[in-house]
């Protein structure tokens, strides 16, 4: 369609995603071969393989293929996730964090940047855009400690993280923000941000894993 083409062009899409790569879950993944030969490619094989923390290097691939994917998406609806067949490219960086790339073949590249937090996890944020990147509003936090009988359910808590961020920043109403998601034939949409029931020009990307949720946004209009 003609919006379709004139968001690919104009429009930057966002993406985020975030491992808590110490959860006993992700620990020693790196040692399994086969996942490894499901997700990456054999360049990446040899990189994880080389690492001085396999683990580490693993999450922080599979990060920002995560990413890449939430992003285009938003672009392509139908793209298929096919993580072995978009190599990354990290140019190294600082301690904190590191820039790169992701390549979508006959797509599109996605430009993302890693955060290696000390709390334990890696998280990652990314655009279709380049010049957009430093622009990318993120966050990260903890899930908290329940109380007995409570649910602290990881999806709800992100949404409260960044619409508290987000109203904070641009001095709004958080109790009129609202994150919805749609569903198209059974399958879960990217989610879009409403304020005061209507749609709002801001991209947002949300993820959770392990005691970890991460958010991101990016105001693409006045």
């Amino acid at each position: 369609t003609s919006w379709c083409k004139w968001r690919k062009s104009i429009l930057s899409c966002i993406g985020n995603d975030v491992v808590d790569w110490e959860h006993p879950t992700n620990l020693n993944r790196s040692r399994d071969f086969r996942y490894l030969k499901k997700i990456l490619t054999n360049v990446e094989i040899e990189f994880v393989n080389d690492s001085e923390n396999p683990d580490k290097a693993l999450w922080s691939l599979w990060a920002c293929k995560e990413t890449a994917y939430k992003a285009i998406r938003k672009s392509y609806a139908g793209l298929s996730f096919l993580p072995r067949q978009w190599p990354v490219r990290l140019n190294g960086g600082d301690k904190m964090f590191t820039d790169g790339e992701v390549i979508i073949p006959g797509v599109n590249t996605v430009f993302v940047r890693l955060f290696y937090l000390p709390e334990g996890c890696i998280h990652c944020v990314g655009v279709d855009n380049r010049a957009d990147l430093h622009e990318v509003i993120w966050g990260t936090e903890s899930l908290p400690e329940c109380a007995f009988g409570e649910n602290n359910e990881p999806s709800s808590f992100a949404r409260k993280c960044l619409v508290r961020k987000l109203a904070g920043i641009y001095k709004l109403n958080f109790r009129q923000l609202e994150v919805r998601r749609a569903k198209e034939a059974g399958e879960l949409q990217p989610p879009k941000l409403y304020y005061g029931n209507r749609e709002t020009s801001f991209d947002i990307s949300l993820s959770h894993d392990g005691k970890f949720v991460a958010y991101a946004f990016l105001k693409q209009l006045n």
